[in-house]
């Protein structure tokens, strides 16, 4: 019974695991989550919105001039014939009592007006202009035109006899609705009639809620000669261009500036604020104590410079000039050597310093100085700076031998120049070509001419560099127990990495590139962009990064690792290997068995 009991606990034990194991599939740490949908993002547009233009008023039709009614004369009381004629010519004669004399009303003859009485007159005909033609524009009654006229279809202006002039012409050169027709100057269409047409476009620019639009306002006036007849305006709208919407949202405009700072210690008053200048700053934001003269001004210190050039906001100058005593009797000889130091802001001196050393003659000089006891030979010579954009040209006293300089002297005007250099110990200057210098003596030697000025802001030389922009790029990668830490220094996608270099740490001229980072310790890292270039705005140099190398106490050593625990690959049931079910499969088998075997060991008991 023993053995049948063992084995009913065997068939349930294995049954009943493998039932378990086969229902449910294994489930590791190491499984994720599906990731979820992303959020979707909606986007609304704003609705644009349009005016409707509203109808221009259409002007109203001139009326018509209506002429005055004539008031009817009184007949005049009974008078004699003379007083009651009121031509200015001969005046009508008497009627007579002949019989046919009462057939011609008296009436008809005095209303006729004195002009057409004398039109009639046969003298009239013999003027002296009756050949002469001018030039008439033509025009006849019209339902369709405000003015009730139009220009007469056919060629115009029409060339016709003064005698065919009618009352409806006049010759002022223009219409009027009494004589339409007028007389012009010429055979020119365009003195007749003619339309001018004035387009008027309001540009309205975006804004955050509506869309640009321009305003087009149309007017049409119509003229007879000089006349204005007919005015009309529309109105219409249209979409901004490409060139307009630009101009309402205008690029920003960057200039480079020289930023001063008050100072009491410095003659001026004012001295170049620490840091990198020029500063690249926006033109919108200038403020009052910045002048575009490009140079230092006591009232406005700070200045627009053309480039990112240091030079151009401090710079300081030394100009030598050697004096050569030659040996004598009395002395071995010796040079004299005057430093003068010149301290600009821009093209303005602010500050000088002279300094004058005395040193021995060196072989050369000595070998160019004469004999002692014979003649002695003075030389002196001058140089030039030339003229650029920011200042003039200037004239620089150059070395001297047994001889001093004198002023340099303006005499004639700002841009003249003169400086006599005179010989000294009994020397003598030896005789010069004429036209660079001047001798006026053996004792003395006068350099003069005319200096160069600055050169004219539109000279070609002085345009602005169009400034290329560059994106640098820095990253940093911590280091950790296998993996060492490294910093990397390039730009963004699209920029060109020669045009920027890197200080790091205080060592500049590193190029692009990845470099290790072998202890523990910060790594600060600056920009600085290749001349005549610049760095976009958004960009600013990154903080200090520092970098934590763990030593070996920290990281677990290579020789004591034995073996690596394998990664757990089975995620749900979509991951199960085949060979995992055939443990339950052998366990239900098993447990099959073990039924089989007591059943028949109870059959063959019975």
């Amino acid at each position: 019974m023993s053995l049948k009991k063992l084995l009913a606990a065997v068939a349930s034990v294995t049954l009943t695991a493998g039932a378990l194991f086969g229902v449910s599939a294994p489930a590791f740490a190491d499984d994720t989550l599906p990731a979820h949908d992303p959020a979707v993002t909606q986007t609304t547009t704003a609705p644009s919105s349009s005016e409707s233009p509203s109808a221009a008023p259409v002007p109203a039709a001139p009326q018509p001039v209506v002429a005055a009614p004539v008031e009817p004369v009184p007949e005049p009381e009974p008078a004699p014939a003379p007083a009651a004629s009121p031509a200015p010519v001969a005046p009508t004669p008497a009627v007579s009592p002949a019989p046919d004399a009462a057939k011609q009303p008296a009436a008809q003859v005095i209303a006729v007006e004195p002009s057409v009485a004398r039109s009639a007159q046969p003298q009239q005909q013999a003027r002296p202009d009756n050949d002469k033609k001018v030039w008439v524009c033509k025009f006849v009654s019209s339902d369709n035109s405000p003015s009730g006229y139009q220009l007469k279809s056919g060629k115009q202006p029409i060339h016709v006899s003064v005698n065919a002039l009618g009352d409806d012409v006049n010759d002022t050169g223009s219409f009027n609705d009494r004589q339409p027709s007028f007389v012009v100057a010429s055979d020119d269409a365009s003195l007749c009639s003619y339309t001018e047409v004035i387009v008027d476009e309001e540009v309205t620019c975006p804004t955050y809620q509506y869309g640009g639009i321009v305003n087009i306002t149309t007017t049409t006036k119509l003229f007879y000669g000089t006349t204005q007849v007919s005015f009309e305006q529309t109105q219409s709208t249209r979409q901004l261009t490409a060139d307009e919407l630009r101009a309402c949202n205008p690029p920003p405009v960057t200039v480079y500036v020289c930023q001063f700072v008050p100072s009491d210690s410095h003659p001026s008053g004012w001295v170049v604020k620490a840091g990198a200048q020029p500063v690249l700053m926006l033109e919108s934001e200038l403020g009052d104590d910045v002048n575009d003269t490009g140079d230092f001004d006591a009232t406005t210190p700070s200045f627009i410079v053309a480039s990112d050039d240091s030079v151009l906001c401090a710079s300081n100058t030394e100009e030598r000039s050697t004096e050569v005593r030659c040996p004598s009797a009395s002395n071995r000889g010796f040079a004299t050597i005057t430093i003068v130091r010149s301290y600009f802001y821009g093209s303005t001196k602010v500050d000088e310093s002279t300094a004058v050393t005395v040193r021995d003659l060196t072989a050369e000089e000595i070998a160019n100085c004469p004999e002692v006891g014979g003649d002695r030979v003075a030389t002196a010579e001058v140089s030039f700076e030339q003229a650029t954009c920011n200042a003039p040209q200037r004239l620089i006293l150059g070395p001297v031998v047994n001889a001093v300089w004198g002023e340099i002297t303006d005499p004639e005007g700002p841009a003249d120049y003169s400086v006599t250099a005179t010989a000294t110990n009994g020397a003598q200057f030896p005789a010069v070509a004429p036209g660079l210098r001047i001798a006026l003596g053996s004792q003395t030697l006068t350099f003069s001419g005319v200096l160069d000025p600055q050169l004219d802001p539109t000279d070609p030389e002085c345009d602005l560099v169009t400034l290329g922009l560059v994106m640098p790029a820095v990253s940093f990668a911590q280091a950790s127990c296998s993996v060492g830490g490294t910093y990397t220094l390039g730009v963004a996608a699209g920029y060109d990495p020669a045009l920027v270099t890197f200080t790091v740490n205080g060592v500049p001229g590193i190029s692009a590139g990845t470099y290790p980072v072998a202890a523990s310790g910060s790594v600060l890292v600056t920009t600085q962009v290749v001349e005549p270039n610049g760095l976009e705005l958004e960009w600013s140099d990154p903080p200090a990064f520092a970098f934590a190398v763990p030593s070996d106490d920290d990281c677990i050593s290579p020789e004591v690792i034995t073996a690596e625990l394998p990664t757990l690959a089975y995620t749900g049931s979509g991951g199960v290997s085949v060979v995992w079910w055939l443990l339950p499969a052998s366990m239900i088998v098993l447990g099959g068995a073990a039924v089989f075997v007591r059943r028949r060991m109870e059959a063959d008991a019975r």
